[in-house]
């Protein structure tokens, strides 16, 4: 019997190990093969070496040419990593001559290396580091260095390379590492439009981990996908490739992405499975070209981005040329405050509606309409009515940003010397009494009390840190801090660098981080992302409109948005809110 059991085991063992090794055998449809009557294009082979964003790198690159093109109308862009592959000159000359895909110009480079001078034939190999990284890097790279480099370039017949500069007419794609790349030069620079990934390497090699989770967390983008994977994808100490890419599908689907997905049975990593189905691949990512563009095909699932924004309303530009140091304040009458240094101007519809508030810098407006000032120069604060200062407080310190109680007075923080590496935070009480509350050992620079004045939040700049403090309704004190929000950072930062916050009526903090404006439920998560216009930079928020219901968001290239939302903006002459959220 025990034998018998031995031998089934063995069996049962021995037909597993062959079901997951076993070798598909893949056949190339005649798209991908050499037809009668198409006329094929040129190769132009050259090396690239004139990198500044990845200095001192050496790579090979293929230029492939289709026959149709004229060397005067701008051609579409197919760029490729590793070199070119899936037999893609063939498949794009057979779609091309069928009319069925539009003329495009093919740029394949191999992954940059650094050449030792001890020991040439052990380079420092750039692949990882370049394909990988989940950051603007390698995009810039590319739009920046190397298609200009290529529009250098002329066929054997002299005619010149000119590539199209619309996002529409940018394609990418790669296997393994080379396909997150090709995720990552898209998502993060928003100037291609069709992505080819095979086999991804959204795994632990540096950070790609995290694509899928952020893919739900920000608005749709208009990409569309085409992803590739095999059963038996890699499964190393980075992770496991086919479920990576499992979670990739599953996020594309979540956010209402236009995407295609292939998996095959015992495939292997970059097995011929994604050269076999290129054709196909082409097919589904020019579809409609031009008019049917990339977008999303259906709302995405996220609860918060679905409660908060309203459909088909986005980002409105309002004006350009604003400091960056400047900073945005919510008044009483839903009037958006633009304070800088040494004045605070009401801001209107228009760029010509302004109106002179205050000679010196607004911190913020309380409860009762009366605006908290603050004069750098003689590093002191003081409370304005009806444009007349009311108290000036005595002691001198250095003020960063405040928040207004409900009940009146004020949260403010800042430290007491500009030399200062720690953070402080005070109350200023309705008579004027300034009593330190908090010492910070970080290099806190936002903060703000939620919509029920429950909590003061603060967030710091260096980290990706934000904390909660109880507020003591009666004496105002700060008690039980905790490190309490978890925020995103982008690749190549070391924090969040939080430099302003707002919150709502439903329990939402909004932060103005370097990964655009963060929504964050009342449980401390960042559940939602949006990303302002070419990707910059916010650095200040503040509720505006009548109903507080517009965001105004100032960006550090000094060009200030709004957008309306479905929510409330925690105003601070507005009755308390009833805040009723479960643990999460």
């Amino acid at each position: 019997m025990k034998i018998a059991v031995q031998f089934i085991l063995i069996f049962w063992v021995s037909l597993l190990s062959l079901t997951c090794y076993s070798q598909n055998t893949y056949i190339l449809t005649e798209d991908s093969k050499a037809k009668p009557g198409v006329k094929y294009g040129e190769h132009i082979y050259i090396k690239f070496s004139a990198s500044k964003i990845f200095p001192g790198t050496e790579r090979e690159v293929n230029v492939y040419v289709p026959s149709e093109y004229n060397g005067i109308t701008p051609a579409i862009v197919c760029v490729f990593q590793d070199g070119m592959s899936y037999n893609a000159d063939t498949v794009v000359s057979n779609l091309i001559a069928a009319k069925e895909i539009p003329v495009m110009i093919l740029v394949a480079a191999s992954a940059g290396k650094v050449i030792g001078d001890y020991d040439s034939a052990s380079p420092r190999e750039n692949r990882t580091y370049e394909y990988d990284t989940p950051s603007p890097q390698f995009g810039a790279f590319l739009l920046n260095e190397l298609l200009p480099f290529v529009e250098t370039l002329k066929t054997n017949s002299g005619k010149k390379i000119i590539l199209s500069k619309d996002r529409n007419d940018r394609m990418i794609t790669g296997c393994s590492s080379g396909a997150a790349c090709a995720f990552n030069a898209a998502w993060n620079t928003n100037e291609f439009s069709r992505v080819y990934s095979a086999c991804g390497s959204y795994t632990g090699l540096r950070g790609s981990f995290a694509s899928a989770t952020l893919l739900q967390k920000f608005e749709t983008k208009p990409i569309r996908f085409f992803l590739q994977s095999g059963s038996d994808d890699m499964w190393t100490s980075f992770g496991d490739w086919w479920s990576a890419n499992q979670a990739m599908v599953r996020a594309m689907d979540f956010a209402g992405y236009d995407f295609s997905f292939k998996l095959t049975e015992n495939a292997q990593h970059c097995d011929k499975d994604g050269t076999v189905i290129f054709p196909e691949v082409m097919r589904f990512l020019w579809k409609g070209y031009p008019g049917n563009q990339p977008a999303p095909m259906k709302k995405t699932k996220n609860s918060i981005l679905n409660k908060t924004l309203i459909d088909g309303q986005s980002f409105e530009l309002l004006s350009t040329g604003v400091a960056e140091s400047s900073r945005l304040i919510t008044g009483n009458d839903g009037q958006i405050l633009i304070s800088s240094a040494n004045k605070t101007i009401a801001w209107g519809n228009t760029a010509s509606d302004k109106l002179l508030i205050a000679n010196k810098k607004t911190l913020s407006v309380g409860s009762a309409g009366e605006l908290l000032l603050y004069d750098s120069a003689r590093a002191q604060l003081s409370i304005s009515r009806n444009g007349k200062v009311q108290h000036t407080i005595n002691k001198k310190i250095v003020a960063i940003d405040a928040a207004p109680l409900k009940d009146g007075g004020f949260y403010i923080l800042g430290n007491d010397n500009k030399d200062s590496q720690h953070s402080i935070i005070w109350h200023l009480s309705t008579d004027n009494q300034l009593s330190q509350k908090s010492t910070e050992i970080n290099a806190i620079r936002a903060l703000a009390l939620s919509g029920n004045n429950n909590w003061l939040y603060t967030f710091d700049y260096p980290t990706r840190r934000g904390y909660s403090y109880k507020v003591d309704k009666r004496l105002k004190n700060l008690l039980m801090k905790q490190e309490f929000f978890f925020i995103h950072i982008p690749d190549q930062y070391d924090g969040a660098e939080t430099t302003s916050a707002v919150a709502d009526d439903f329990g939402r903090t909004y932060l103005a981080t370097n990964m655009g404006v963060q929504i964050c439920d009342y449980n401390g998560r960042s559940e939602g992302i949006l990303s302002l216009p070419e990707n910059t930079r916010p650095v200040s928020l503040a509720w505006g409109g009548k109903e507080f219901n517009w965001l105004y968001i100032l960006c550090k290239d000094g060009k200030l948005y709004r957008r309306q939302l479905n929510t409330k903006g925690s105003a601070p002459a507005s009755p308390m809110p009833k805040i009723r959220v479960g643990a999460g």
